[in-house]
């Protein structure tokens, strides 16, 4: 009697996953389950919940007051990452906070390694292909901070399968679009005037990326032949991006001539074209804080390097970064001590596993190779403790993503666009940062879809990529809303940013994000899911 027990069991579990196409990972191991304790007399829901502490047994109501049992296996990115020294318990009682601490110091190690080392390498390389500041500003730059979502995205869809990549991205295009432009409108002394055609360009391309992507999230599957799409487009964004100039020939030349639609900015006075025109080959640089800011200038001329522009331009000989030497402590504010102890660890290390590009220029290729495996091992660990901490409160990974990790990776970014700011030259990176937008499509997200859809046979198996948040096409949508409020407000303050620009923008990214949030807690459009 007892293996006939068993055996309806087992039938009922098979039964439960075929009429219900719910899944439940390892039957195999279940039925072992089983057989081994078929001298015991265990009931369904037991068995399952002995046999994988993930499963729960969960009833839906049907006809004539009836109810169906469903098998829900809950699986989160902790299942494939290193297991905590903590158990739950301990993380609620205080021991989260470490998680905290350790997330924003790996946060800050990601910050230092991109504007130091990784930025400075990629501009060398710009300025070894000759190209000029607008398109090397939205391709090679723009990839390069596009890097700590690229590997999150990386981490997330090759390592662990969970969507907190996804939401990453999301949170981080929605910070660069509003979050960004927001603050620097908020906390700048003057207007800021910026260009239309780069807001212009860029929005329209945001625009055709997030349709891509809005398209291939629809039905919460990405297959084979749709990140192919994204690949193909990223090359495609380049090309776009090379003939910048032409475009702006033909743009200018219809809209402003002929059609007379932004003839209605403020005009610049003669001392600001003077001032733009001498820092027109000058970029920017994302940092985090006045400690770490650097600046560098690529030169017009082959005779100077962009080493002995960048001091001609400082005001004395030490940069923000020699400020920070590792043997001798800051002498300025309490707040630059403290700051000096804090960053002291990570730069000692770093100082001897990877070349300063400004130091030693020959060097810069394998300052960039270094780079990526500091910031692929960085990513790594601020992914582990956020996981960590989505699981300990109980907070789904997309939500995870869309907050905390998108806060922390675009941080540096708004930092640098303030900083930058105040020096005079911020309009280049407020339109900076809705490009990027386009790349964290294409390249931080399209690229890690198409590497897993090959690695599981492509075209001959029909792969494809199972996206677990129901609510995802919906934030997308939002995403399409936070580009025309973008636009549409700079649009009638005559694409110059000022206080009232910020409070306006302010507003429309926190009630957006709240929307995201919401979806995602299955507040807004519930997916109905008993799981």
């Amino acid at each position: 009697m007892a293996v006939l027990g068993n055996s309806a069991s087992i039938l009922f579990v098979v039964f439960i996953c075929g009429v219900n196409s719910i899944y439940v990972p390892s039957l195999f191991d279940f039925i072992n389950y089983v057989q081994m304790t078929n001298d015991t007399e265990l009931n369904d829901t037991t068995l399952l919940l002995n046999w994988d502490s993930r499963a729960t047994i969960n009833y839906l109501p049907g006809a004539n007051e009836s109810v169906s049992p469903i098998v829900c296996v809950h699986t989160t990115s902790m299942d494939d990452l290193p297991p905590d020294v903590f158990t739950k318990n301990e993380r609620l009682r205080g021991a989260v906070i470490l998680h905290f601490l350790a997330a924003i110091y790996f946060f800050t190690i990601l910050a230092y390694v991109c504007s130091e080392y990784f930025l400075p390498s990629v501009e060398y390389i710009c300025e070894d292909l000759h190209l000029s500041e607008d398109v090397a500003a939205a391709t090679f730059m723009a990839t390069a901070t596009s890097m700590p979502e690229f590997f999150t995205n990386t981490i997330s869809t090759l390592l662990v399968d969970s969507d907190m990549g996804l939401g990453t991205i999301m949170g981080s295009m929605l910070f660069n679009t509003l979050g960004v432009a927001a603050l620097v409108a908020l906390l700048t002394k003057s207007h800021v005037q910026l260009d239309w055609w780069p807001l212009t360009r860029d929005s329209i391309i945001v625009i055709i990326s997030t349709s891509s992507l809005m398209s291939c999230l629809w039905d919460e599957r990405v297959y084979w032949y749709e990140s192919v799409v994204f690949v193909v487009l990223y090359v495609l964004y380049f090309v776009v991006m090379f003939q910048n100039d032409r475009m702006k020939r033909m743009a200018v030349s219809l809209i402003e001539d002929r059609w007379n639609l932004c003839r209605r900015l403020e005009k610049k006075s003669s001392d600001e074209l003077k001032s733009e025109h001498k820092n027109h080959r000058k970029y920017s640089i994302a940092v985090l804080g006045e400690a770490t800011n650097t600046s560098i200038n690529i030169p017009t001329s082959d005779k100077q390097s962009p080493r002995d522009s960048y001091d001609s331009t400082t005001d004395s000989a030490e940069s923000g970064a020699s400020k920070m030497r590792l043997l001798k402590i800051s002498n300025g504010s309490w707040m630059g001590i403290v700051w000096w102890f804090y960053t002291w660890p990570f730069r000692a290390i770093i100082k001897v596993t990877i070349p300063d590009p400004r130091n030693h220029r020959k060097l810069y290729p394998l300052t960039f190779i270094m780079c990526i495996a500091w910031i692929g091992g960085t990513a790594y660990m601020v992914f582990w403790m956020m996981s960590i901490i989505g699981s300990t409160f109980d907070v789904p990974e997309t939500v995870m993503g869309l907050t905390f990790l998108a806060f922390g990776g675009c941080m540096p970014e708004a930092v640098s666009a303030i900083t930058v700011i105040r020096k005079g030259n911020g309009a280049m990176g407020v339109s900076n940062s809705l490009g990027a937008n386009t790349l964290a499509i294409l390249f931080s997200l399209g690229l890690p879809w198409f590497i897993r859809n090959m690695m599981e046979g492509g075209a001959s198996t029909g792969a494809y990529i199972e996206i677990n948040s129901y609510g995802m096409q919906y934030s997308v949508m939002a995403l399409f809303l936070a580009i025309g409020i973008l636009y549409l407000v700079l649009y009638i303050a005559k694409f110059t940013l000022r206080k009232l620009v910020g409070l306006a923008l302010s507003i429309a990214y926190l009630i957006i994000v709240t929307f995201m949030i919401l979806v995602e807690l299955d507040v807004f459009f519930p997916s109905k899911n008993i799981c």
